[in-house]
């Protein structure tokens, strides 16, 4: 099996500058918070409809 190494300039891939990693890097928090958001958003209004359903029901 032949081990052959692979220049980054062939591939057209270079490195990111420090700005460009800055701008690149924002983790996974906002998406966990995101997340969070739009399942609170869901619960609050759910339940608000079902509050609503109830007293028109009832």
């Amino acid at each position: 099996m032949e081990l052959s190494l692979v220049n980054l300039e062939d591939l057209n891939l270079v490195e990111l500058n420090p700005q460009e990693v800055q701008e690149v890097e924002g983790g996974i928090l906002p998406i966990i918070l995101g997340c969070i958001s739009i399942v609170g958003a869901g619960y609050y209004a759910g339940e608000k409809i079902g509050r609503a359903l109830y007293y028109a029901t009832n």
